[in-house]
């Protein structure tokens, strides 16, 4: 007998750990990340921890990801219900010291991953047509720009352009969004936040303040949920009032 699977990915750290453990009780979860460890400690913060599954898996890999999930449905006897898209990797730098291999590296995690992960799941003899969701975590910064964020902008604008696509090719069957944070709190952001300089401007940009991953967690659990039957191919934006914000100060 096969069971109903909740896929995350980035799920050792930041946002993807916080929406696993929300959803822990009332999902079963495929984790997947590279780090073993993050993996492990985000399981023991999860709820009914016998009905998980981590996926050690690095997505910069992205040939052997179509192999490895195949073999983890059929292994575990799983289907994958839900897809959450939450790894991302940024890289912070100048156009004119990007090359091909800070793209390539940044557009398979954060892109590239994700197709060769939905290819899978949509096949019937895999998957057997069980998908009902897909979300991908975006970005803000997909829809606006900002200095040394070419590559990352440019990853995330390629996600909102496949959801779209998806949303309207895997209708009404598969429901497809977007969730595009503005600045939240995490390990990413961590070191940042340190800076006094940079704390007062994010307060003077935020009408409500800098976010906490429950609030990204929070609105992924309403996306997969019964009451959002009726939304799909949406940039749904949570950045506490930022790009609301035309103020000059």
């Amino acid at each position: 007998m096969t069971t109903g699977y909740t896929l995350i990915t980035g799920a050792a750290s930041g946002i993807g750990q916080k929406i696993a453990i929300q959803l822990s009780n009332d999902h079963n979860l495929l984790l997947c990340d590279k780090n073993s460890d993050g993996l492990k400690l985000t399981l023991t913060q999860c709820l009914n921890q016998s009905n998980h599954i981590l996926w050690e898996h690095d997505l910069f890999d992205v040939r052997t990801i179509k192999v490895a999930i195949e073999k983890i449905i059929r292994e575990r006897q799983i289907l994958v219900v839900d897809f959450i898209h939450s790894a991302g990797i940024m890289k912070v730098m100048r156009m004119k010291d990007v090359d091909y291999d800070n793209a390539l590296q940044i557009f398979n995690v954060n892109y590239f991953s994700a197709v060769e992960i939905i290819s899978v799941l949509l096949k019937k003899n895999i998957n057997k047509g069980s998908l009902k969701n897909i979300v991908f975590i975006s970005a803000i910064l997909s829809k606006y720009g900002a200095k040394g964020h070419n590559l990352y902008s440019s990853t995330k604008a390629a996600l909102d352009g496949l959801m779209k696509s998806l949303a309207v090719e895997l209708a009404p069957e598969i429901r497809v969004n977007c969730i595009l944070p503005g600045g939240v709190k995490t390990p990413m952001s961590e070191f940042a936040l340190k800076d006094p300089t940079i704390v007062e401007k994010f307060k003077q940009d935020y009408p409500l303040g800098l976010g906490e991953t429950s609030d990204i967690a929070n609105l992924v659990e309403f996306l997969l949920s019964d009451k959002s039957r009726w939304i799909t191919g949406q940039q749904i934006i949570i950045d506490g009032g930022r790009t609301a914000n035309m103020s000059q100060k």
